[in-house]
């Protein structure tokens, strides 16, 4: 027996596969973190893609409005670059009181003064106004419909800015493709009603249209730019983090063009190449704080999905200390079949509906065993095996199959196999 180990909260989980089988590590690959990152920043700033450079953009007098991601994006560490573009703001005139922050919620909540100084850092805190963008707000901007039907309300102070920042982290996302970039805006800074518009395409889409990965034939992300063009942000600088929340990309400037240049690196890094697909996919969400919901560690498990035979087994390790996720998460397991939740979500759609359907098109193909905290009949009714261990789950697997081949995702959440273009 050969023995691994993946992350499990804040500790590891460690297992044994037998030496008959072909293990393969699913790993990221290494790629050297920027050493001054400051640097890496203000060389961005001066050198923007397909953008004049930052000093050439702003002047005095002019509002200017930062949008931030929210406490669910921690690792994009926004506090490390933030006081950066404040101090360049006012090299060219623009005081602090002429700044402000919207944290690009989304449908989220709000954040509290403590959760905004973990995201912002207490200098900014103490420089510029931080505002949570309000989804459900009666003040909203109506600026319209996208040519897919998407009806347009925006935060209101967005819209009515001289200048718009974008600044957030890019990396894989199961239905825009790539996070970061235009999601600042849609849905950052959108209501409601056009957040339910967008991310319902993904339920209209053509098979091969939706995922992750996916840009140019992705009609949620197209229109995701569609609705950003109408405000038509003046910059952006966004980064990309690996496992180890290390800056290892920064790029700015065009918010389309630039956004594009940084989802390579993410392939580059997290794309990572698979010869064949394997009888066990054994993923990890990467632990603490990756793997404190059920809901949040569907990433992982719809990542393990695109490595594992049709009929394979899938053992996901989470210990979701926090629960499962929301209750609206959950009422989708009252569907009994695939095909119910997805004539219902297609009649209402929401977020965590898709998350569900997509975990319930996974169990059609695979047996899923979870390695959590989670009390069993919650585990159950979302249709997957509860099990203490990966070792119990192995030995539930072998004792019924012979299993030649294993894949390991230690980062689940973040790395995407690649088989031979997804065939």
């Amino acid at each position: 027996m050969s023995q691994y180990s993946v992350a499990y909260g804040k500790r590891e989980e460690v297992f044994s596969i037998p030496q008959s089988c072909n293990v393969n590590v699913i790993q990221a690959k290494p790629i050297q973190p920027i050493v001054d990152f400051k640097a890496a920043v203000l060389q961005a700033l001066a050198n923007p893609i397909q953008s004049q450079p930052f000093s050439q953009l702003f002047k005095k007098g002019e509002k200017v409005v930062i949008i931030v991601s929210d406490i669910t994006r921690l690792s994009v560490r926004s506090h490390e670059f933030l006081p950066i573009l404040l101090n360049e703001l006012n090299k060219l005139g623009i005081p602090d009181g002429d700044v402000s922050i919207i944290m690009s919620t989304g449908d989220h909540r709000g954040q509290t003064v403590d959760e905004y100084r973990l995201i912002v850092g207490e200098e900014t805190l103490n420089r510029v106004d931080i505002y949570d963008h309000d989804c459900h707000a009666e003040d909203l901007a109506s600026l319209g419909t996208s040519s897919r039907g998407t009806r347009v309300f925006m935060n209101r102070q967005t819209v009515e800015a001289d200048r718009i920042i974008l600044t957030g982290g890019i990396s894989y996302h199961m239905i825009a493709g790539f996070g970061g970039g235009r999601k600042s805006i849609c849905p950052g800074v959108c209501g409601y009603q056009t957040i339910q518009d967008n991310h319902g395409l993904s339920i209209k889409a053509q098979p091969g249209e939706v995922g992750t990965g996916i840009l140019e034939t992705n009609p949620v992300s197209l229109d995701m730019e569609e609705v950003t063009e109408m405000v038509s942000p003046d910059f952006l600088l966004n980064v990309i983090v690996d496992e180890h929340k290390q800056f290892i990309g920064v790029v700015a400037g065009n918010w389309r063009q630039a956004h594009v240049e940084g989802t390579k690196l993410v392939e580059e890094a997290f794309g990572i190449p698979i010869s064949t697909k394997a009888e066990v996919v054994i993923a990890s969400s990467g632990g603490y704080p990756k793997d404190i919901q059920l809901y949040q560690s569907i990433k992982a498990l719809d990542n393990a999905a695109y490595a594992a035979d049709a009929g394979g087994h899938i053992i996901l390790v989470s210990e979701c200390f926090d629960g499962p996720g929301p209750d609206s998460f959950l009422s989708w397991f009252q569907y009994k079949t695939y095909e119910e939740m997805s004539q219902a979500l297609y009649a209402n759609f929401t977020m965590p509906g898709f998350v569900a359907l997509r975990t319930a098109e996974i169990l059609k193909n695979n047996t899923v065993y979870l390695v959590s905290g989670l009390d069993q009949s919650i585990v159950e009714n979302v249709g997957m095996r509860p099990v203490q261990s990966v070792d119990e789950a192995l030995e539930l697997i072998m004792c019924n199959n012979n299993v030649s081949s294993v894949h390991i995702m230690p980062y689940g959440s973040m790395t995407f196999p690649i088989l031979n273009n997804r065939n």
